[in-house]
């Protein structure tokens, strides 16, 4: 039986390209660089925001020019990471679903830590308890330190336990750490990669995530 579900952030409960999009380019104006298209931006997410980045700046680039992109687009995200970002559409039901079935609820974000925890605070209040992004303490997922941390903050056990992601990283992350994947479509990688990866539990909604619970055991 699942007693705990351990959320992604980005591209799973929350929608944050926008924000991201509109950082990563400012950040590359600043500095000179062509703007990169929303479906670039896109490939380039999940692995946390030093890999966007990378992936975005033009190569060659030495590593005096990728801290000054990198402090201009953290020095934009934070003033603007509320922009634009909200959580996807049933998710706020979902977790009221969940709540009500005594399912604990936590995320493990490849974000930096300070703005998951401000994220959760803001938007999911009183779902949420445990939030951690990457930090000094918490290596990037598909890394399982981050996971395995919350897990011992919620009480859990690895084996009553689920990992809910959109991506590659999360798919590896659940893997790594000895949970159960259960794939989203609606965030920022589509239905025919998780079929790729051959992911068993795939949600088209939010409240798919109830019945795949069921059928887990």
């Amino acid at each position: 039986m699942i007693k705990n579900v351990v959320f992604d952030m980005d591209g799973t409960i929350l929608n944050t390209i926008d924000d991201l999009y509109n950082s990563v380019n400012f950040a590359l104006a600043e500095c000179g660089y062509p703007k990169r298209s929303m479906k670039e931006v896109l490939s380039f997410v999940g692995n946390g925001v030093k890999v966007l980045i990378d992936r975005a700046m033009p190569k060659g680039y030495t590593a005096e020019e990728f801290d000054i992109c990198f402090k201009k687009f953290m020095g934009h995200y934070n003033l603007h990471k509320n922009d634009n970002t909200c959580p996807y559409d049933g998710i706020l039901e979902l977790m009221q679903a969940l709540q009500a079935k005594g399912i604990k609820m936590s995320v493990v974000s490849n974000k930096f830590d300070a703005g998951v925890k401000e994220l959760a605070e803001k938007l999911f209040t009183g779902y949420l308890p445990v939030a951690i992004g990457e930090s000094e303490k918490v290596q990037p997922k598909p890394n399982p330190s981050g996971v395995w941390y919350a897990l011992e903050l919620m009480g859990a056990k690895s084996e009553e336990s689920v990992y809910i992601g959109d991506s590659e990283v999360d798919f590896e992350t659940a893997k790594n750490s000895g949970l159960t994947f259960i794939a989203v479509t609606w965030g920022f990688r589509p239905r025919e990669l998780h079929e790729g990866l051959g992911v068993k539990y795939i949600a088209e909604k939010p409240m798919d995530i109830v019945k795949i619970l069921e059928k887990i055991k």
